[in-house]
C-alpha cells in the first residue's frame, strides 16, 4: 500500500502506529514526505506522532483491577500489532511491581481479534487456570466473547471473574453486566493529526511546528460493572 501510494507523489502520509518494516522506513525516509503517526507516542527526533501511552494504557488496567483486590491477573490479547503487544507490557511492568506477575496467565495468539475468540481464549483459560480472578482484554469484542461465555458457564461477572476491556466499543456499556473498559477517543486522534499535518504542510506565517511534533490526547478509564 505505502509502495502504491508514493507513486501518487503525495505531499503527507497519516500512518498508523510505528511498527514497520526495516524496506518501509528506508521508502519513507527517502522520501522526504512529511508524515505524522497515529495511536503511539515516541520520543525519537523528528517523528511526528499523534496518540497516547500504550504502555500507560496497560499500567492503569493492571493498578485498577489490582485495586480491586485481585489477585490472579491474565491479559488476553490477539492479532498482536504493537499496540497490543505494549499494552501487555504495561499490564506486566504493573504486575511486577505489585508481585502478582505470573508469565502462565498471559494468552497472546496472532489471530485475527473477535467476539468467537475472546469466549475461545477466556475457556482455555479458566480451564488451565480456574483460579484467575481478573482479565484484561487488549480488545473489547475479546471481552464481550468473554462476558458470553462466563454467562453460560454459569461464572459469575464480577464476582468470580473481572473482567476490563479496551477500546470502548458501542456495544459494551449495551452488555450484561455493562463491560468496564478504557477509552481512547480515535476520532480526537484522526483530527489532531490531519490538523498536525496540515500545519507542518502550510504553516502559518511566525507559527512554525517543531520537528517531531508530539501530541498526547490520554486515556480514559471507564469503570461499569464487570469490574465493581
Amino acid at each position: 500500500l505505502l509502495r502504491n501510494y508514493m507513486a501518487y507523489q503525495p505531499r503527507g502520509l497519516l500512518l498508523t502506529g510505528f511498527d514497520r518494516t526495516e524496506s518501509s522506513r528506508r521508502m519513507i525516509e527517502a522520501s522526504n514526505i512529511p508524515c505524522v503517526y497515529m495511536m503511539e507516542l515516541d520520543s525519537a527526533a523528528g517523528l511526528n506522532c499523534v496518540g497516547f501511552s500504550q504502555l500507560a494504557a496497560g499500567e492503569t488496567a493492571a493498578e485498577h483491577l489490582l485495586s480491586r483486590g485481585r489477585k490472579r491477573l491474565a491479559y488476553i490479547g490477539a492479532q498482536l500489532d504493537q499496540r497490543t503487544l505494549l499494552r501487555g507490557e504495561g499490564f506486566r511492568k504493573a504486575l511486577q511491581k505489585a508481585g502478582r506477575y505470573d508469565p502462565d496467565l498471559e494468552v497472546l495468539t496472532p489471530r485475527a481479534s473477535s467476539v468467537g475468540l475472546g469466549g475461545e481464549l477466556f475457556l482455555q483459560l479458566m480451564a488451565s487456570h480456574p483460579d484467575v480472578d481478573a482479565i484484561f482484554f487488549g480488545n473489547d469484542d475479546l471481552a464481550q466473547g468473554a462476558l458470553l461465555e462466563a454467562m453460560r458457564c454459569g461464572i459469575r461477572i464480577p464476582e468470580q471473574v473481572s473482567i476490563l476491556g479496551f477500546g470502548d466499543f458501542d456495544i459494551s456499556r449495551q452488555c450484561y453486566p455493562a463491560i468496564s473498559t478504557i477509552r481512547v477517543d480515535a476520532q480526537m486522534i484522526g483530527r489532531k493529526a490531519g490538523e498536525l499535518l496540515l500545519s507542518i504542510l502550510e504553516p502559518e506565517k511566525d507559527a512554525a511546528v517543531p520537528e517531531g511534533a508530539r501530541v498526547d490526547v490520554g486515556f480514559e478509564l471507564i469503570v461499569r460493572e464487570t469490574t465493581k
